[in-house]
């Protein structure tokens, strides 16, 4: 069984870790494209906060989360986030979520935060 089917990632900023923004935003990138290159994927990767920007028309990470995607990795922004940034019309990748549906997902996965 696939251990891994049972995770969930969320994303809380534009960039992983702690400290420098730019090597984090460097990380981030490079976790996404090893990630579609495995076979042991999460379920499900939330975008809140600031992530949401990452699913957004001109970010360097929507052509790594729309190989996520074809390969059945659900992408969710969320939607006090997308409205709150003004990005209803540019989201590029993924759907907008309730909180509703974020909570399926967070209550019933095992959580990983980045």
């Amino acid at each position: 069984m696939d251990k891994t089917s049972d995770k969930v990632i969320v994303f809380g900023s534009e960039y992983v870790g702690s400290g420098d923004e730019t090597l984090g935003f460097a990380i981030l990138m490079n976790l996404l494209e090893t990630l579609a290159k495995r076979e042991d994927r999460p379920k499900a990767m939330i975008f809140w906060n600031m992530a949401v920007k990452l699913l957004a028309e001109g970010s360097p990470a929507v052509p790594r989360l729309k190989a996520l995607e074809e390969k059945g990795i659900k992408i969710l922004a969320g939607k006090l986030c997308v409205q709150d940034l003004r990005l209803t019309d540019s989201i590029a990748v993924g759907n907008i979520a309730t909180m509703d549906e974020i909570l399926d997902f967070v209550l019933h996965n095992e959580v990983i935060s980045l």
